[in-house]
């Protein structure tokens, strides 16, 4: 069901990287692309046109934010009152008769529900226009005649060995795999191509775990994405009117609150989940990933419409299944980042980029540093260089005669948090990881950072790197304004 809409979302991001690789003299595509540029046949009345609707982009398409209604086409009944007539015989019989075309020509002359960006609500035409959208462009860039559901099947499907996935009619070879709901259903409705990219897949939780881990988790993910595009991709566009759940490209994002342990009463840490729903005919779907934590769920239920058995919702699963899983992988990631990067760091050296700035060659006893894990965070206690506080070194920078305040050598220091910019963490190799030294305890957005103090090597003096050995078994502190190196002595 909708949970095709994220291949449809997907399906914008591979088609970019594959304009990259054919020379053409079409614009590049990206999801902030025009809807018009990649879908010249794409109009909507004048007066939405002009106000704004010619800007109307993909990503606003995918996250339901182009003010396009539900549906490319009109039933005789209204969804509120009229639920029970929501069957094959109904609006069934109508997705299965869309096109393309069809739903384009019919937003042609539809009036937006709201100006293009205003907020989000949800659409089929929409998503449906975004995956004609993406398959002109693609036809126009190899010269290939496919509909959105052969490119897919050709460019996503085949790549990730999804041998249980397809659209339209069920392969001979599948019947027997596929499980159909009892009571009624639409297990025998043919979803017309118009929306094939809205609900039109068949898929199974073997194949949906192989797009989350390759596409959405994987460090080093195939050349179907890039990281940049993932980074991009996982991100929230704009905010339901309920202020809980946010919506990204082919996204909705729900944030689960976890309580941290040795924390003041109600401080919890926050996770985002990026999922999406499918339901109808007597089938339920749910996908998710938890970025931050590298995992992901797929969850497929199905009405059995017997006596005394109610529907499971993927979704009350979903919340049951993160409220053991969040707090079960944070627990564990925090207590792999303990291993690997707390202690006593002491030892220290110069790293030779600069003249000797350590006092002796030898083991410095007055140069060391602390970082001490609490709360699921990463924290620099300490960091004293030949005797002098280098965090109270840094407080100094902004001292006046009448304001002495100490931001970073505090008793807590300073949280460590992942800069995570290629060209820093290159300059120490690969297993370097640059830490940006930031306030705690901020209850608003922290702007106090910003590179703003740098050393003579255009290097920030709020961050350190850490760099583990080979083996994994020693790890190294750099702190380069003062060009010295040193190593974890004890965790």
């Amino acid at each position: 069901m909708s949970v095709s809409k994220s291949f449809a979302v997907f399906s914008a991001l591979l088609v970019e990287n594959l304009s990259k690789l054919h020379p053409s003299l079409l614009p590049g595509l990206t999801l902030d692309t025009p809807v018009r540029l990649a879908l010249p046949q794409f109009g909507l009345p004048a007066e939405d046109w002009e106000d704004g609707g010619r800007d109307i982009t993909l990503r606003m398409l995918a996250s339901h934010s182009a003010g396009i209604p539900r549906e490319g086409y009109s039933t005789d009944f209204n969804m509120v009152t009229g639920l029970g007539k929501a069957d094959a015989e109904t609006i069934g019989a109508d997705w299965a008769g869309a096109t393309p075309e069809g739903v384009i020509e019919v937003v042609r002359k539809t009036n937006l529900m709201f100006a293009p960006g205003q907020r989000a609500a949800y659409s089929n035409a929409g998503l449906s226009i975004l995956g004609s959208a993406v398959v002109n462009y693609y036809n126009n860039l190899t010269g290939s005649d496919l509909i959105w559901s052969q490119l897919t099947m050709k460019e996503v499907l085949a790549p990730l060995n999804m041998t249980h996935s397809f659209f339209g009619p069920v392969p001979q070879d599948l019947i027997p795999d596929v499980g159909v709901p009892g009571g009624e259903n639409w297990a025998d409705l043919l979803v017309g191509t118009g929306y094939d990219p809205v609900a039109g897949m068949w898929t199974s939780a073997n194949d949906l775990t192989k797009y989350l881990h390759n596409i959405w988790l994987r460090p080093d993910p195939p050349p179907l994405i890039t990281v940049p595009q993932r980074r991009h991709s996982l991100k929230p566009d704009l905010a339901l009117p309920d202020g809980k759940q946010l919506v990204g490209a082919g996204w909705e994002i729900d944030l689960f609150d976890v309580p941290t342990a040795n924390s003041t009463p109600g401080a919890n840490k926050t996770y985002y989940t990026y999922g999406k729903s499918g339901d109808g005919g007597g089938w339920h779907a749910w996908i998710d990933i938890v970025p931050n934590l590298g995992y992901g769920t797929v969850i497929l239920s199905q009405q059995s419409a017997l006596p005394d058995y109610i529907p499971i919702s993927p979704t009350s699963i979903r919340d049951s299944v993160q409220a053991l899983l969040i707090p079960a992988f944070a627990k564990a990631l925090t207590a792999r980042m303990g291993e690997r990067f707390a202690g006593w760091y002491a030892d220290g050296r110069d790293a030779g980029e600069m003249s000797e700035e350590v006092q002796t060659n030898g083991t410095n006893t007055t140069t060391y540093a602390k970082t001490e894990l609490q709360d699921q965070i990463l924290y620099l206690r300490d960091l004293v260089i030949n005797g002098s506080s280098a965090l109270e070194g840094l407080d100094r920078l902004g001292w006046t005669a009448d304001d002495q305040s100490r931001y970073f050598s505090t008793p807590a220091g300073v949280a460590l948090t992942p800069a995570e910019g290629a060209g820093e963490n290159a300059q120490f190799g690969s297993r370097a990881q640059v830490w940006r030294m930031m306030l705690p305890g901020l209850e608003v957005c922290d702007w106090f950072d910003f590179d703003g103090y740098k050393d003579q090597s255009g290097w920030s003096l709020s961050k350190v790197v850490l760099v583990e050995s080979e083996s994994g078994n020693g790890v190294d502190l750099h702190y380069p304004p003062y060009d010295i190196v040193l190593s974890r002595v004890r965790g």
